[in-house]
């Protein structure tokens, strides 16, 4: 019996599983693809964002504008007076692999809206529950730099008085008897005149386009492995059926028989 007269069915059953598995891969590789292309689009924006020149805060967002993630990192330009009784510290904010807190604290601008300030990274202190030390805001009018970062998410989360789980700027804003408060969006404090005591700055994101690529790649060469798998098996088939013995792969030109052999045989 040749390879011609193989059944239909065993034909069918190995392309069968090579289409199934060689989709996967492809599948998974045009999502790699996909991630590394969205890592590089947001990379931009940040380091648009980074570059582009300061602006008063009313020009680039308004308090009932609803937040775009191209505003995300631009900076801006505010002065008022912070409310210093209207301020919170943000649990569990680990920073250079060190637990601590942010500063949070509300501030009214000159044109009478309130945007929410955070000052600084905080380490957690002899207690574990809040830092040794937070600096103390007044109510001196000062002009303020920030970089705008949208709302988090409500964390569903209990914390003691004067925290909060997480920077949710409507769950902040409770309190505040304004009613121009941005709630979709705050300022981290790049520099601030006259300037106060603050807590630690945090740098620009790490800008890394991460393995989504090398990932890509690797599923695309798994779907030729099992094709060339396939083939493989399927000639060591051919090779039985006409009573040769299994193929071996070559190393180092090594084995000059069976490569006479396989030039006669071609």
């Amino acid at each position: 019996m040749t390879a011609n007269n193989r059944p239909i069915s065993t034909w069918l059953g190995w392309f069968s599983l090579v289409l199934i598995f060689t989709t996967a891969c492809i599948l998974l590789s045009k999502w790699q693809f996909d991630r590394q292309a969205e890592v590089v689009e947001t990379n931009s924006r940040i380091a648009a964002s980074y570059a582009a020149e300061p602006k008063a805060l009313e020009e680039i967002l308004s308090t009932k504008q609803p937040w775009e993630t191209s505003l995300e990192f631009r900076s801006v330009l505010v002065s008022g007076l912070y409310i210093p009784e209207e301020s919170y510290l943000v649990r569990n904010r680990p920073y250079n692999a060190y637990p601590g807190f942010l500063q949070l604290v509300a501030f009214r601008t000159d044109g009478g809206s309130v945007i929410w300030v955070e000052r600084g990274w905080l380490p957690t202190g002899s207690k574990s529950d809040s830092p040794d030390d937070v600096p103390l805001v007044d109510s001196v009018h000062r002009q303020l730099t920030l970089r705008l970062r949208p709302s988090e998410p409500s964390l569903d989360r209990t914390a003691p008085s004067g925290q909060l789980a997480s920077i949710h700027l409507d769950s902040a804003s409770s309190n505040l008897d304004s009613t121009e408060t941005y709630t979709q969006a705050y300022g981290r404090l790049i520099d601030e005149y006259p300037q106060l005591p603050a807590g630690q700055r945090i740098g620009k994101p790490e800008l890394s386009e991460g393995n989504h690529l090398s990932y890509a790649m690797q599923w695309i060469l798994f779907g030729l492995m099992a094709i060339g798998a396939v083939i493989w098996t399927l000639s060591q088939e051919r090779r039985r059926k006409m009573g040769l013995p299994p193929r071996r792969l070559k190393m180092l030109n090594k084995d000059k028989d069976a490569e006479v052999e396989d030039k006669i045989l071609d």
